[in-house]
C-alpha cells in the first residue's frame, strides 16, 4: 500500500513539473573540502527506472539511478550544473540548469529590516524574524520563504502590540513583498499564515486575518468587500489590549507575486466579550481580557467544493479551551467564498474543549478528502464531527503513520487536563480510537514526540515530559530518552538528516541520532558552531523559524535567524551527507505538504509524512524483483502483464502493479 500512495501523492504536488521543480542544489561540504550536489525524486517518476545524469560545464560527470545526490572533487566549486532526467526508455521527461555551488553548506539570506516602532504609550517596539512558510508564490518553480517580523512586545496575553509584518523572499535575497497587518492584529502566535495555491493558477495565494488598519504590498489600506467603507484610523482595541464588539475583523486574499490585496470578507464568528471564554477559577473572557476567544488558527485543507470539485481551502478556527468555531473558505482567483460553519458551544459536545495549539490536516478516513484534526477532536470534510476522545487540551499533536499493524495513519497527541485519562495517547486517525493510552501521572505533560528512531522496532517511537523513556508505539520502555547530548533538550522536533531512513531529533538548533546500541543521543549538527548563527523563536518552544524539504534531495532543511553586525539573516541549513536512498520530494506527500502550509500555526509543531519511509523500501523491494521480468521469464515467474486504461499493468499472486509510478491497486 504504501507505493499506491507515494504514487498518488502527484495530485496535490506543490510544484509544476518542469523547470525549477526538481530542486537542483550545490554547496560546499560541511568540512569544505568537496561540493555536495543534491536534487528531486518526484512522485511520478519510476522508483526503479529513472536515470538522473549530472553536468558540470557541460561535462556529464554522474550518471545515477539509485540516489538523488552526490559528491564532486572541490575543482567543480566554480562549475555551472545541470540536470537532466531521463524515464525508462532513456526520453529526457525534466531537465533544471544554471546551478551554482554556494560558499557554505548554509544558504544565506539577507533581510530587510521593518524599522522600529514606537507605540502609543512611547515605548520603542523592536522585531525579529519568526515563523516561515515555503510556497511558490510566483510560480517560478523554486519556493520562497514566507515570513513574519515578530513585535518585542508580543506576548501570551491579549495586549496591543507593535503590528505584524509578513515579508516574502525568494531564495536569492530578492524581496519581492512586504504587508503590515496594522495596529488593530494582535500579534504573536495567534497570527497563522496560509500559503497556497488556492485557485489553482500555478502561483501561490496568502490568505490570514486582518483589520482596519492592514495595508497590503502596496502600502494601501484594504479597501474590498466590507473594508471599502472602514475607517482605518480607528483603533478596536480598548486600554485593556482587547479587540472589542467594535472592532473590525476580516479574512483577506493577498496576491502571491505582488502581496496586493485581492478580497477581503468578514471573519467568522467576529469576537464578542462574554464570560463563557472561560480560562480558569478567576479569569474569564471579559472587557479586560480577551485571551481565550482571542486564539485563531488555521490551515490548508483539500475538501470537496461546489460540483464534488476537491480543491484546496483556508480553514479558519477559534477558540481552543471551551467554545471553538471553525470555518472553510475557497478561492477561485475571484472571491473567497464559505464552504461550511461548525459551531461547538455546548460542553461535552463537538470539538468543544477538545483544542490544541495547532491543527494537523490529512485523509483521517480514507474518502479522499481531509479532515482537520484540532487536538484531540477531529471534523469531518463537510464541517460535521469525526470523532472527538474527551481528553481535552494538549499542546502537541502529530500525524503519520506511525503504527505498522494498524491500518492508515495514527494521531499521537500530549494532553494537559490532570482530569484527562492519559498524560499521552496514540489514536486511530480515522476513528479515535486509543491505541495506546498513557497513564495520567497528575499534570501538564507539555511536550511529546513521535519519531522513527530505532531500527530494532516496527513503527514509530514516542516520548514525552511526563514518562523518562523513549518508547515504541506500543509503549515498551527503550530507554531514558534524556540522555546523551540531548541531556538538557525539550522535546522540539523531528528531522530527516544524516540519510538513512530513520527520523533524527531536532531541537535548540542541533540535531541527535538515536545510537540504538548505546541506547544514547549522539550529537550529528549543531548549527550555530559554524559561524552563521543559528537562534530559536517562540521561547521555551526553541523552534527553527522553519523545518521542511526546500530544496535538494528528500531530506530537510532548517531555516534559522542570526543578527551579525546589525543586520538581520535566514540562515537555511542543509545536510552535505550522502545517502544512498531516494524518496520523493516530500511535499509531494499530501500530508507533509499540509504540514508545511499550518506549521507557523499557533505552537509550532514539526512536520511528518504521510507514510513510513521504511515501509516505502521495504515494499520497494518487493516489487523490484516483478517489475524486472520480461519475455519468457515473465511466464515462468507467474507473472501475467496486461493494458488497463493505457497502462501497463504486471501482475502476480493477484496483486496489481502500475508499472508507470508503480502505483498498487
Amino acid at each position: 500500500m504504501i507505493l499506491a500512495v507515494v504514487a498518488a501523492m502527484c495530485i496535490t504536488t506543490a510544484v509544476a513539473e518542469s523547470g525549477k521543480s526538481r530542486g537542483l542544489w550545490a554547496c560546499k561540504t560541511v568540512d569544505g573540502k568537496q561540493v555536495f550536489v543534491s536534487w528531486r525524486m518526484r512522485a511520478t517518476d519510476h522508483p526503479l527506472n529513472t536515470t538522473y545524469r549530472l553536468y558540470a560545464d557541460g561535462e556529464l560527470v554522474k550518471t545515477l539511478t539509485d540516489r538523488t545526490n552526490t559528491t564532486l572533487p572541490l575543482s567543480k566549486a566554480t562549475a555551472t550544473l545541470r540536470l537532466e532526467v531521463a524515464d525508462q526508455s532513456g526520453t529526457v521527461i525534466d531537465s533544471q540548469e544554471g546551478v551554482t555551488c554556494d560558499d557554505n553548506f548554509f544558504h544565506r539570506i539577507k533581510l530587510e529590516y521593518p524599522g522600529d516602532y514606537a507605540m502609543g504609550d512611547a515605548t520603542t517596539v523592536t522585531y525579529t524574524p519568526n515563523d516561515c512558510s515555503a510556497y511558490d508564490m510566483d510560480g517560478d518553480g523554486e519556493q520562497e520563504i514566507i515570513m513574519k517580523w515578530e513585535p518585542s512586545n508580543a506576548g501570551a496575553d491579549c495586549k496591543a502590540t507593535g503590528p505584524q509584518i509578513i515579508d516574502c523572499y525568494k531564495l536569492n535575497g530578492t524581496r519581492l513583498w512586504r504587508i503590515n497587518l496594522g495596529p488593530n492584529i494582535i500579534a504573536g502566535c495567534r497570527v497563522t499564515f496560509l500559503c497556497y495555491d488556492f485557485d489553482g493558477d500555478g502561483r501561490g495565494e496568502l490568505i490570514t486575518k486582518t483589520a482596519q488598519g492592514t495595508k497590503d504590498a502596496t502600502e494601501a489600506y484594504l479597501s474590498k468587500g466590507p473594508a471599502a467603507t472602514a475607517n482605518h484610523s480607528l483603533s478596536s482595541i480598548n486600554s485593556a489590549g482587547v479587540i472589542t464588539n467594535g472592532g473590525k475583523e476580516w479574512l483577506t486574499c493577498f496576491d502571491g507575486t505582488t502581496g496586493r490585496e485581492l478580497a477581503t470578507v468578514d471573519y467568522w464568528p467576529l469576537f464578542s466579550i462574554r464570560s463563557e471564554w472561560y480560562d480558569g477559577t478567576d479569569k474569564t473572557d471579559g472587557a479586560n481580557y480577551g485571551h481565550r476567544g482571542n486564539w485563531m488558527k488555521g490551515c490548508v485543507a483539500f475538501l470537496p467544493a461546489e460540483g464534488g470539485k476537491v480543491v484546496p481551502c483556508a480553514v479558519t478556527v477559534r477558540g481552543i479551551y471551551t467554545y471553538s468555531y471553525a470555518a472553510a473558505w475557497t478561492w477561485d482567483g475571484q472571491q473567497l467564498t464559505n464552504l461550511w460553519k461548525h459551531t461547538s458551544d455546548k460542553k461535552g459536545q463537538g470539538i468543544y474543549a477538545e483544542g490544541a495549539h495547532s491543527l494537523t490536516v490529512g485523509d483521517l478516513d480514507g474518502d479522499g478528502y481531509d479532515e482537520i484534526m484540532v487536538g484531540a477532536a477531529a471534523l469531518d470534510h463537510d464541517g460535521t464531527l469525526l470523532w472527538r476522545t474527551g481528553l481535552g487540551h494538549g499542546d502537541a499533536t502529530h500525524l503519520g503513520d506511525f503504527v505498522a499493524d494498524n491500518p492508515g495513519m495514527e494521531v499521537f497527541i500530549i494532553t494537559e487536563e490532570k482530569t484527562a485519562t492519559y498524560d499521552a495517547a496514540m489514536l486511530d486517525a480515522k476513528t479515535g480510537k486509543v491505541l495506546l493510552g498513557l497513564p495520567q501521572t497528575g499534570g501538564d505533560t507539555g511536550r511529546g514526540m513521535a519519531l522513527d528512531c530505532d531500527e530494532r522496532y516496527e513503527g514509530a517511537e514516542i516520548m514525552e515530559w511526563s514518562n523518562e523513556n523513549l518508547m515504541t508505539c506500543k509503549g515498551t520502555a527503550i530507554a531514558p530518552w534524556h540522555i546523551g547530548s540531548t541531556k538538557s533538550s525539550s522535546i522540539n522536533y523531528r528531522i530527516y538528516w544524516d540519510g538513512d531512513l530513520l527520523d533524527e531529533y531536532h531541537d535548540r538548533s542541533h540535531v541527535d541520532k538515536w545510537n540504538s546500541t548505546t541506547q544514547t543521543w549522539d550529537r550529528q549538527m549543531t548549527f550555530y558552531s559554524y559561524g552563521g548563527g543559528a537562534s530559536t523563536i517562540n521561547g521555551s518552544k526553541y523552534n527553527p523559524n522553519l523545518q521542511c524539504d526546500l530544496y535538494g534531495d528528500w531530506r530537510e532543511e532548517a531555516v534559522y535567524w542570526t543578527k551579525q553586525d546589525a543586520d538581520y539573516y535566514l540562515n537555511i541549513y542543509t545536510t552535505t551527507m550522502e545517502s544512498s536512498y531516494k524518496l520523493p520530494w516530500l511535499r509531494d506527500d499530501h500530508v507533509y505538504d499540509m504540514a508545511v502550509a499550518w506549521q507557523n500555526c499557533g505552537y509550532n509543531q514539526p512536520p511528518h509524512l504521510g507514510y513510513s519511509p521504511v515501509a516505502y523500501y521495504k515494499e520497494l523491494g518487493e516489487v523490484s524483483g516483478i517489475i524486472t521480468v520480461t519475455g519468457d521469464a515473465s511466464e515462468k515467474a507467474g507473472v501475467r502483464k496486461y493494458l488497463k486504461d493505457g497502462r501497463l499493468l504486471i501482475e502476480k499472486e493477484g496483486i496489481c502493479y502500475h508499472v508507470d509510478g508503480i502505483r498498487r491497486e
